[in-house]
């Protein structure tokens, strides 16, 4: 049989032509009901989405397993912290001091805060965000957060959740690359206003 005239070499030009189609309409912004501005929780209440960039999606993942860390703590542990007069957690200078200045964790680090008993699903997950969060501490992320809600709010329309976030993860040098990679971003904002926004960005990312 002709390869050309068979139904799978007729499937393969449909998907060429589908993949021409998007390219040409990769302006307009299509996600899927996961990322519609209003979400329904569990308890039936409803509450506006939150998309995170990887830098926040790292803290709050770490956080949360600090969090578990402490709560497996003997508690003959947190007898002696009140026993030393101390109204805070022992480990909450430490955790503070991380936070702030350990912008080198490697893959033992991550494997030390998810403990032993983690899947390599959380160990993977915690190594990617460790390569490519751009800001590893809780004040460059806050910062960083003010930014990009400032800059939306002098936008031409409104930006979704999701190109916001993937400008606080994306590392653009300039407006063009921005908008080659959130080819939405197109008509909502000007390359000037853009290419201001990244050079700030550039200014709280960690280097190391």
């Amino acid at each position: 049989m002709n390869v050309s005239t068979s139904a799978l070499g007729v499937r393969r030009r449909k998907v060429a032509t589908q993949n021409i189609d998007d390219e040409e309409n990769a302006a307009v912004l299509k996600l899927g009901p996961e990322f519609q501005l209003t979400q329904i929780t569990n308890t039936g209440e409803e509450q506006q989405l939150i998309a995170l960039n990887l830098s926040e999606t790292r803290l709050l993942i770490r956080a949360a397993l600090k969090e578990r860390k402490r709560n497996q703590k003997p508690k003959s542990r947190a007898n002696q912290s009140s026993q030393l007069g101390s109204d805070e957690p022992m480990d909450s200078d430490e955790d503070e001091d991380e936070d702030l200045n350990n912008t080198k964790e490697d893959e033992i680090s991550n494997m030390e805060l998810a403990g032993p008993n983690s899947n390599e699903v959380i160990h993977k997950t915690l190594n990617y965000l460790t390569n490519f969060a751009r800001f590893k501490n809780r004040s460059s992320c806050e910062t960083v957060e003010k930014l990009l809600n400032d800059f939306n709010e002098h936008c031409k329309e409104y930006l979704h959740p999701f190109e916001i976030a993937q400008l606080g993860t994306l590392e653009c040098e300039d407006a063009e690359e921005a908008k080659s990679l959130i080819p939405s971003l197109q008509n909502k904002v000007s390359d000037v206003q853009l290419q201001s926004l990244l050079t700030e960005l550039r200014k709280y990312q960690t280097l190391s």
